[in-house]
């Protein structure tokens, strides 16, 4: 349970996925009711993507939630907006965005589909390399891991870059995760 006056981190996918933002948003806040908007953080995990526009969060948010929520945009490239938390036991490091490491409660959001090497996408890439550092990305992506016969479709145990993507996400702490799965029109 979230406490009062605690600070509270969610990431959602930056504007190149199709994730329903706005509508899982709002299901996460209805459940919140004690949390103020302005205890909430909205991360949007770019990877190593661009920050989005001000009109790019409009459009993934709605207007009401973009003016009333603190956003950070990622940025990989930041190093002061990052903190080294470790290192995974195969030696990726991990750097992260130092104010999701600052959150009380973190909250992931995305959507999953079968992804080609990290085996699907949502649920742990939300802070790997959602919001992971350019370093951490670049290991994570490195040939040796996109090359191993486990990197495909579908696979998770054993895959290495999903291991560490899990492994990342479970050594630096999620509360809590809603991730959905979307038809072609892309509605949940």
């Amino acid at each position: 349970l979230i406490e009062p006056g605690q600070r509270v981190g969610i990431s959602v996918c930056d504007v190149t996925r199709a994730q329903p933002r706005r509508l899982m948003l709002e299901a996460l806040f209805s459940e919140m009711p004690g949390t103020r908007p302005e205890d909430i953080t909205l991360f949007i995990a770019t990877g190593t993507h661009r920050a989005n526009t001000q009109d790019e969060l409009v459009a993934m948010l709605g207007a009401e939630i973009a003016a009333n929520y603190r956003i950070v945009c990622h940025d990989a490239r930041d190093d002061s907006a990052l903190i080294r938390a470790g290192e995974t036991e195969s030696g990726v490091p991990v750097l992260l965005n130092r104010h999701w490491l600052e959150a009380d409660f973190r909250i992931t959001t995305g959507f999953v589909e079968p992804h080609f090497f990290a085996g699907f996408s949502g649920g742990p890439k939300m802070v790997a390399p959602g919001l992971a550092g350019l370093e951490t990305v670049l290991h994570l992506h490195d040939a040796s891991r996109i090359g191993h016969p486990s990197a495909t479709w579908g696979i998770t145990e054993g895959n290495p870059i999903h291991d560490d993507v899990r492994e990342i996400s479970a050594m630096t702490g999620v509360d809590f995760a809603l991730d959905v799965t979307l038809n072609r029109r892309q509605e949940i």
